[in-house]
């Protein structure tokens, strides 16, 4: 696809070089999407859906701390702070970020959408500057997901129960094991 006309705010195109860096697969949805199809408009922050296997939420994670993220909404920290740098980000979504850039809303699986694997069948990548070229959702899934009835995405709820605090020594063997649990 050609490169952009569309100019996009500095600091949003860092935070999607960020991403980018990092290798995180993922595909952008709500304001920013709605901008690029439509050649211009109204972009309060950048929402994506990231790929929900293990490694992609850890380099998302690793993304989210290079940018100073910390959970909150519209410039406004979440009233119940939890070090999500230790957490699978996938038990935490949906949730939105503060970072030095711009927020940055996570949903695994918007309302009206499989999630990344089905957006990502009909995303096409968008050259926006040199070096930010990611995948943008097809008009049609996000006008979809907008009837999907999605709320607006909720501060973060902390988990049932959180992972251990590290020992002096930094985290135990045991404690490194990441993933969902295998079905046998």
């Amino acid at each position: 696809m050609r490169m952009s006309v569309l100019e996009l705010d500095p600091t949003l195109l860092e935070a999607l070089r960020t991403l980018a860096e990092h290798d995180v697969e993922f595909v952008v949805i709500g304001d920013v999407a709605h901008a690029i199809h439509d050649q211009g408009g109204f972009v309060a922050g950048l929402a994506i859906v990231p790929g929900a296997y293990g490694r992609n939420a850890e380099r998302l994670n690793s993304a989210l701390q290079a940018m100073n993220a910390e959970l909150g909404i519209a410039g406004t920290a979440a009233h119940t702070q939890f070090d999500y740098r230790r957490m699978d980000l996938r038990e935490v979504a949906p949730c939105s970020f503060i970072t030095r850039y711009v927020d940055v809303d996570v949903n695994f699986e918007p309302h009206g959408s499989g999630g990344y694997r089905d957006l990502f069948d009909d995303a096409a990548p968008v050259e926006l500057a040199r070096g930010v070229r990611p995948l943008v959702a097809a008009p049609a899934d996000l006008e979809r997901i907008g009837r999907g009835g999605a709320p607006a995405v909720p501060y973060a709820k902390p988990p049932v129960q959180l992972p251990p605090e590290p020992d002096e020594d930094g985290w135990r063997a045991q404690d490194l094991r990441a993933g969902r649990p295998t079905r046998i």
